[in-house]
């Protein structure tokens, strides 16, 4: 079987209806499950005493569960959405932007999943004694600046992905106004320790499950 025939069959493959939906879905769940953090209780401030972090964790038990499956399944709902994208972009991405797409979307996906971990792995598995889910809650105030630093580095992770992917999209037949607000995004993406610059990849990666959708170019 030559080279040729290979890459042919590579093209057929990656570009299956079927896989496209399931990037997409993995990118759109993505997004849709971390807007509803946002809007819900969820987003309550943990506090900044021992006491306030009991009483958040004591109020809101269902939630910490939620947002702790969800970081999980976020890794699950990621690499979908990286693997989707890396693989739709290969035939035309060069071998330094395919190796950064895939590089920056691990990244991204594993900081952004460990970051909800650090933050509610401890909240979720609160004690009942009063005295240790104090002594955890002060502990808790000393470490949770860690999960702040892993949600920054998915931000930059995000912009290692989303900067060549963008470009590559461009000669991929995306037009190129939309291919360079992609780039503009995810140099805005580097703003994540900042909060602010999670909406930029966030509505990078909903646009991106969209053109999945509905591109229909190999």
């Amino acid at each position: 079987m030559t080279s040729t025939t290979l890459d042919v069959t590579r093209a057929e493959i990656t570009t299956k209806p079927w896989a496209r939906v399931v990037a997409a879905v993995g990118g759109l769940g993505l997004v849709a499950g971390l807007i509803m953090l946002m809007v819900s209780p969820a987003s309550d401030d943990t506090g900044e005493t021992a006491a306030e972090v009991v009483t958040y964790a004591s109020s809101h038990e269902g939630w910490n569960i939620a947002i702790l499956l969800f970081g999980l399944a976020s890794v699950a709902l990621g690499g979908l959405f990286v693997a989707g994208v890396h693989s739709r972009l290969r035939p035309v991405a060069t071998e330094t932007e395919s190796a950064l797409v895939l590089i920056g979307g691990i990244v991204f996906t594993l900081c952004f999943a460990l970051c909800w971990v650090i933050w509610m792995a401890p909240l979720a598995d609160m004690p009942d004694d009063p005295a240790r889910a104090l002594a955890q809650a002060e502990a808790y105030l000393g470490y949770d600046d860690v999960g702040w630093f892993l949600l920054g580095t998915a931000g930059v992770a995000a912009a290692l992905f989303i900067v060549p992917a963008s470009i590559a999209a461009i000669r991929a037949g995306l037009p190129a106004w939309l291919g360079w607000l992609g780039v503009v995004a995810g140099i805005a993406s580097l703003g994540t320790v900042a909060f602010l610059g999670m909406f930029a990849w966030m509505a990078w990666i909903a646009v991106a499950s969209i053109v999945l959708l509905v591109a229909r170019r190999p």
